[in-house]
């Protein structure tokens, strides 16, 4: 290992440890924000469906109505999918279905924002 990368690697570890995140998760923030509200709607959906009814709460989206638990999955679905390589592609392949996927995390998100404590 180059001295240069070991220097980083540690100095991102202590980043990590004191202020709960690095440096390095700015380089590519696309990516590390779908990360966030993936891990983030998994625990979300973990925690909070031992204390709170998740399908309480009923959101039209498309007109359709939904319940909170069944639009947490979706941007769950949505965000593992974009996880993967084959999403990436999408980039060069098929950016108007990218487009499509990026806009349905970040609606479903807005619509149920202020549901989402517990």
């Amino acid at each position: 290992m180059k001295l240069r990368t070991l220097k980083r690697s540690v100095k991102y570890w202590f980043q990590r440890r004191i202020r709960g995140w690095s440096d390095d998760e700015t380089w590519n923030l696309d990516y590390e924000f779908i990360k966030w509200v993936n891990s983030r709607f998994k625990k979300y959906k973990e925690k909070a469906s031992k204390i709170v009814d998740l399908e309480f709460h009923r959101f039209e989206y498309e007109s359709k109505e939904y319940t909170q638990l069944q639009l947490i999955d979706r941007v769950i679905e949505l965000t593992d999918e974009m996880l993967t390589d084959e999403y990436w592609d999408l980039i060069y392949t098929d950016a108007e279905r990218l487009e499509k996927i990026k806009d349905e995390v970040l609606d479903i998100f807005k619509l149920i924002y202020g549901a989402m404590w517990w």
